[in-house]
């Protein structure tokens, strides 16, 4: 198919190039392949962004700010829930924005793998979402009487990394949302309430080992 005599955007550009690392990976994902797909040409894509690495960057930019704004003010009502509406509600969003988003969330995913033109081009989203789950772990585990410690944020990571980890095999074989949503909660829920579980016991021997010196618990 012949290019088209109308200059591109660059959002029409990008759509291309998403499109086209999503199903082939940065390496080995070509200019001219994603010109095809734009119905454009390599020239103007240089013209645009100078560059395949620059491409992809601002390509994932761009697919990072649709994550955060669908997952983040999702992020932000769960705080105060029961945990199991709390981990399906956060699953919900996620899966929601895979289903509607599916070539940006192949190149997010890559790129939190080291996909991509630089290392450490995933960190910064990565440690946002990971913050945004820490806060509402911490949350509740000081409605349950415990101070969370640096159990926030490792644990946030591993909901993370074995959510998303999930949802790609899940995908590949074909697993409902839904069916996915209740499998990870149950997964999920459990490994926090084992935490929680062992945090009391911790702080429980904690103030038994006080009381039997007489001192005060910390």
């Amino acid at each position: 198919m012949p290019p088209t005599q109308r200059r591109p955007t660059d959002d029409e550009l990008l759509d291309a190039a998403c499109a086209v690392f999503a199903e082939h990976g940065y390496r080995a994902a070509s200019m001219d392949a994603i010109a095809r797909r734009a119905n454009s040409t390599k020239p103007t894509l240089y013209a645009h962004f100078g560059s395949k690495p620059e491409l992809f960057r601002r390509l994932f930019r761009r697919e990072a700010e649709v994550m955060q704004a669908t997952l983040l003010p999702v992020y932000e009502t769960l705080p105060g829930r029961e945990l199991s509406d709390m981990v399906q509600a956060a699953l919900g969003a996620g899966l929601r924005y895979g289903e509607e988003h599916p070539h940006g969330a192949a190149v997010v995913g890559a790129v939190m793998n080291g996909d991509g033109p630089d290392p450490e081009l995933g960190h910064g989203l990565l440690d946002t979402l990971i913050d945004a789950i820490a806060s509402v772990v911490e949350d509740t585990l000081r409605r349950n009487n415990r101070d969370p410690g640096p159990l926030g944020p490792v644990l946030a990571a591993l909901m993370w990394g074995s959510a998303i980890e999930a949802s790609r095999v899940a995908h590949r074989v074909e697993i409902t949302g839904p069916e996915l949503v209740d499998w990870i909660t149950t997964y999920t829920i459990g490994g926090l309430q084992a935490t929680l579980a062992r945090s009391l016991a911790d702080r429980r021997r904690t103030i038994d080992a006080a009381s039997e010196n007489g001192a005060a618990p910390a």
